[in-house]
């Protein structure tokens, strides 16, 4: 990362006015929801700390975790007085194989950086407590896996897993409200050392 490819990157309001996919619901986080100020004052103090942080969110408007996630974390990190910018791995393929290439495939990638572009944290799609819900859903419920595998090539198996995922995405929302937007900022909060 450095100063260019930070500046490449969508400011939170220009990502979500330009959203392809969840725009509504993403808005209506984005006025929703308020990450804990003593999280927001732990990470600023970490900020300070190290001369000033700066954030990124890698992924693509397509990602349920993204919008779910995105709308409190840019809290967070505005709160934090943290810049943060978002990066579409389709728009940025270095970016994304340098990911890739560590071992981190899902999305979202929220790292952020300090003052000489050096990673100092990175988290990953969700809180292991939506990750442990969303895997029991996904056991109950094997279609989703299905429609999923034949989405690519057969465009009805596409319509059912959209409608399928719309809904499991206001079954999620649900579980952030009930706490899980506290484990999210939490766990970024924590991942910086």
């Amino acid at each position: 990362m450095n100063q260019e490819l930070f500046e490449t990157g969508y400011s939170v309001d220009d990502y979500v006015r330009n959203l392809r996919n969840y725009r509504s619901v993403v808005r209506s986080l984005v006025e929703e929801v308020r990450a804990d100020d003593g999280h927001a004052s732990e990470l600023a103090k970490k900020s300070e700390e190290r001369g000033g942080l700066r954030a990124t969110m890698m992924s693509e408007d397509w990602c349920g975790d993204a919008a779910c996630n995105l709308p409190i974390l840019a809290d967070l990190f505005q709160k934090a007085g943290i810049e943060l910018r978002v990066l579409r791995g389709s728009e940025h393929e270095e970016l994304k194989d340098r990911y890739e290439n560590e071992g981190d495939d899902h999305i979202p990638v929220f790292s952020l950086w300090d003052a000489e572009w050096t990673e100092v944290s990175r988290w990953i799609e969700a809180p292991a407590s939506m990750e442990r819900k969303k895997s029991a859903w996904k056991a109950e419920h094997p279609e989703f896996d299905e429609l999923y595998a034949r989405s690519k090539s057969d465009k009805d198996a596409a319509r059912e897993f959209a409608k399928l995922y719309r809904a499991f995405m206001d079954i999620m929302i649900d579980w952030y409200r009930e706490g899980d937007w506290d484990e999210t900022t939490r766990e970024v909060v924590e991942s910086v050392s």
